[in-house]
This record gives structure tokens, sequence and C-alpha cells, in this order.
């Protein structure tokens, strides 16, 4: 392998290295998540959220038991 071929694979081995290097330095913190617990709290828009998602699956749950599709 001639020096010319060389440098450029050690280029390319710098740029590839200067990639990885910058997804895990800007990569979030792990303990990340604990700050977003709880941040929804008593808020009554999520609440209103939960309970319209809770009686969509229980109408999909209906849905199926009287399609006589419920396989448990």
């Amino acid at each position: 392998m001639s020096t010319a071929e060389l440098e450029q694979r050690v280029a390319a081995l710098e740029t590839q290295y200067a990639q990885l290097l910058a997804m895990v330095q800007d990569k979030p913190d792990m303990g990340g998540w604990q700050k977003v617990v709880g941040m929804f709290a008593d808020d009554p828009a999520i609440e209103e959220l939960h309970q319209a998602t809770r009686r969509i699956r229980e109408e999909d749950r209906a849905a199926t038991r009287d399609a006589g599709l419920d396989e448990s």
C-alpha cells in the first residue's frame, strides 16, 4: 500500500472517528429521564388523555369480543 493510500485511509478513519465522537458527546445524560418523571402530575389535560385512551382500548376490546376474535 502506498503512502498516499495510507494517508487517505487515515483521513477517512479520522473523519469517522470525529463523527462517532460527536455522536457520543451529544448523547443525552443517562439520568435525564428522572428530570421528566412526574412533570404532568395533576395535569387535567393529561388525565383527560388517559381516560380517552382507556375508553378507546375498552371499545377495541369489546369490538374484538363481539366479533368473536378474542383468543384468550
